[in-house]
């Protein structure tokens, strides 16, 4: 009789992991919550010593291997002494003209980008594999940081995964393959794969089945992968449990069939499930499902018998301890917590006595409740339909697209030149699948933005998801998911109601945007939106999607805000740095009302704005001063432009507005001549500038600064940019003024969070 590990035990190392990582790597509000909701629940289920001693122990382990983890993140290279031979060790990524990558230089693992300088190039370009090493020209920088609230931070993600510098590669030389190319084979196979689905599959259907036999989403449309999110559905393309079960279990299928042995079958087994972990990209769900696999295969042949929830928890341990930083990834959270919760449901909840389609109900139900609170966490937002979405879709996925996907790359491999219905029928699935998914997620409302939770909202949403789980466990699910869903509405009063105001100078490059969002829901506000100017390129240059003001920073950063409507989008006048993104906001969220300055809807840069707000029916309004609004005690006065005559910066829409207690004043590209225009029109004061044409030499006169007496300079500017903003001679003229300066090219987004008549300024980079 095989012997088994007391229940739970595993589970409970597993959570003392857990905490223990978090606290060592200064997640202290989670590490100490995950820790005393682990004791409470020893306690309240009177564990025994032995359980209470391995937890314990498990938790000093974690926390002193994530400590030594952490001291061993550091860099031996040095900026001024770039090393010249770079090897790399993925498979590179080509948009365009842009090739970026990973790579090593003197064993440290490093971002690599270069910028194709031609067609022939690119030819070149394309034979780079993974194992090539190449004497190399270029500059070692260090990744970015998130420059705007709540944003995406590039360089805490890479040391994350121990890098800490980007190369921009001027120039390839000399490429050879590596004298140890062989451990780079698997990932060469992978990226023979990708280009062999590339070259042999119909174009409708190559971004699908990369997806589902390599876990590759590169070939997907952007505008697809928007659907699929919307819907709730994109980790259907991720390769995860399902896939290795299928796949496991047709070669499990064919080789018995084929004569070999139930021991040789467990063997091969066990080499094909990690030659897929790497050949899918090693994706924390492949990884965790493939390794949950090999150890329940392994323990077959031993004396002790595991259950599948001991080989989870072996899995997530072994994971930690090797890479503390997996529990910040975002596939890792969403794959181990899913199953978990699966795992856990399934005597009280998953019964099997359950008909089909009420399983599948359950099912979605655990796995969709689950991943809530991280979905919000980690998005601010989370898809309205997708239970119902994943009721119709993991069907479809699970019993069509995955194993026609599969069968239709194995008869491509095996035979390309006969049964091309099923390549027909392969294509007609795919097409089905992408015309539904982009019907249901154009219904309105598909989504529910919350904005950016603070750590206490999160731990109520985790604690209302487990009520919401014993209540399903008894029966009786109806009262919790009450409040879970009353708590919801809760959040989304808060954020739209809130009794903070906040005035926010975005860091949008060389351009403007500043967002007004007053208290108690009284005004949202947007003076202008940034823009990139975008140079004519020819077809192989082009991007499969570039940049966007809007749907990269603008966007996302309402997003995080929790903001759904603009009440006023002010475009102070027509250059694209001020208006490049407008026409993106118009077409992705409601604006009630558009302020343009007279004349300035002429210019080329504004048609299609102007056109597209005629679509959706948004108003468009020319305003001259005087023209004043009223929101409670925020008073907004247009003071400029002063007559109909379009002719440029001096004709900005310039806004003077009180709130939080100050006076402030928007300038949009004001120059000296409207400076001076006017002074000589008003008589103003303000505490807040923000400085005209990004601290052009043009712009912010001594006069101009001695008639307003500004106590801070806000310039909205771009790093490095080629027209040397802020002009030095400003920047003097304001420190003789005694002005303080924030640059956004500096210091990033600068914010004033104001509660009644008194607020606070703080900026996004030190």
């Amino acid at each position: 009789m095989n012997k088994s590990l007391p229940a739970f035990l595993l589970f409970f190392a597993a959570a003392a992991t857990l905490s223990g990582t978090l606290l060592a790597l200064q997640s202290y509000y989670w590490g100490a919550f995950f820790f005393f909701a682990l004791f409470a629940v020893l306690y309240l289920r009177k564990s025994p010593l032995y359980v209470w001693l391995i937890s314990f122990f498990v938790f000093i382990s974690a926390a002193f291997m994530s400590n030594f983890h952490e001291s061993t993140q550091h860099t031996r290279l040095s900026i001024k002494n770039p090393l010249p031979f770079l090897t790399i060790d993925s498979l590179p990524e080509i948009d365009g003209s842009s090739l970026r990558g990973f790579g090593k230089l003197d064993g440290e693992r490093i971002v690599f980008r270069y910028k194709i300088p031609s067609e022939e190039e690119l030819k070149r370009t394309k034979a780079l594999k993974p194992g090539h090493t190449c004497r190399v020209k270029g500059e070692l920088t260090v990744p970015s940081q998130n420059t705007n609230p709540n944003m995406f931070n590039y360089r805490r993600y890479l040391y994350e995964r121990d890098i800490h510098w980007i190369l921009k590669v001027d120039s390839f030389e000399e490429c050879r393959e590596s004298e140890d190319g062989w451990e780079f084979s698997l990932i060469r196979w992978r990226a023979s794969g990708l280009n062999y689905i590339e070259d042999k599959f119909p174009p409708g259907t190559v971004g699908m089945t990369q997806a589902l036999v390599f876990g590759e989403t590169g070939k997907i449309s952007p505008e697809m992968m928007d659907d699929y999110r919307s819907l709730g559905i994109v980790h259907l393309l991720a390769i995860s449990g399902l896939h290795v079960g299928l796949v496991f279990g047709m070669l499990y299928f064919i080789l018995i069939r084929a004569g070999v042995t139930r021991e040789s079958t467990l063997w091969l087994s066990i080499v094909f499930l990690i030659f897929y972990m790497v050949i899918t990209g090693g994706a924390p769900p492949v990884v965790r499902a493939s390794s949950m696999l090999i150890i329940l295969l392994i323990f077959r042949k031993s004396p002790f018998t595991i259950s599948t929830l001991d080989s989870l928890s072996i899995v997530f341990m072994s994971l930690l301890f090797m890479d503390p930083y997996s529990i910040f990834d975002i596939g890792f959270q969403l794959s181990f917590t899913v199953s978990y919760s699966l795992l856990l449901s399934s005597s009280s909840i998953l019964t099997a006595e359950s008909p089909y389609l009420l399983q599948l109900f359950k099912v979605t139900a655990v796995a969709q409740l689950s991943s809530l609170p991280i979905m919000i966490f980690n998005f601010y937002e989370f898809s309205i339909i997708g239970f119902a979405s994943n009721l119709l879709f993991v069907p479809l996925f699970s019993l069509i697209v995955l194993p026609m996907a599969l069968i239709t790359f194995l008869k491509e491999l095996f035979l390309p030149s006969g049964m091309e219905w099923l390549n027909m029928i392969y294509g007609l699935i795919v097409s089905g699948i992408e015309a539904l998914s982009s019907l249901l997620a154009a219904f309105p409302f598909t989504t529910l933005i919350l904005g950016k939770p603070q750590d206490y909202i999160m731990i109520c949403y985790i604690c209302l998801v487990l009520a919401v789980f014993k209540g399903m466990e008894k029966g009786e699910w109806g009262l919790p998911s009450l409040f879970l869903s009353a708590f919801i509405l809760l959040h989304i009063v808060w954020t739209q109601f809130s009794p903070f105001g906040d005035v926010v100078f975005i860091d949008v490059g060389q351009g403007d945007a500043t967002l007004i969002d007053l208290p108690y829901n009284l005004g949202t506000y947007l003076i202008d939106t940034g823009g990139t100017v975008q140079f004519p390129k020819e077809d192989w240059e082009r991007k499969t999607k570039p940049f966007s003001i809007d749907e990269d920073v603008i966007l996302p950063f309402l997003k995080s805000k929790g903001i759904t409507t603009i009440d006023k989008l002010l475009l102070t006048h027509g250059d694209l740095d001020h208006v490049g993104g407008a026409a993106g906001l118009v077409d992705k969220i409601k604006i009630k009302e558009i302020l343009i300055t007279p004349g300035s809807g002429n210019k080329n840069e504004m048609r299609e704005i102007l056109s597209l707000a005629e679509k959706k029916d948004v108003p468009v309004k020319q305003v001259l001063a005087p023209y004043t609004w009223k929101a409670k005690d925020n008073i907004f006065h247009i003071l400029m432009p002063m007559d109909d005559i379009y002719e440029g910066n001096n004709d900005s829409l310039v806004v003077y507005s009180e709130m939080g207690g100050l006076k402030w004043l928007f300038t949009g590209d004001l120059e000296k001549e409207g400076e001076k225009e006017l002074v000589d029109t008003y008589e103003v004061k303000t505490d807040v500038l923000k400085i005209g044409h990004h601290g052009s030499g043009t712009s912010s006169s001594g006069i101009f600064l001695e008639e307003l007496k500004p106590q801070i300079g806000v310039i909205s500017a771009g790093r490095d940019n080629r027209f040397g903003h802020p002009h030095p001679d400003v920047v003097t003229r304001l420190k003789d003024q005694g002005v303080v300066i924030h640059s956004t090219a500096e210091h990033g987004a600068l914010t004033y969070r104001f509660l009644g008549k008194r607020g606070t300024f703080s900026a996004q980079l030190p």
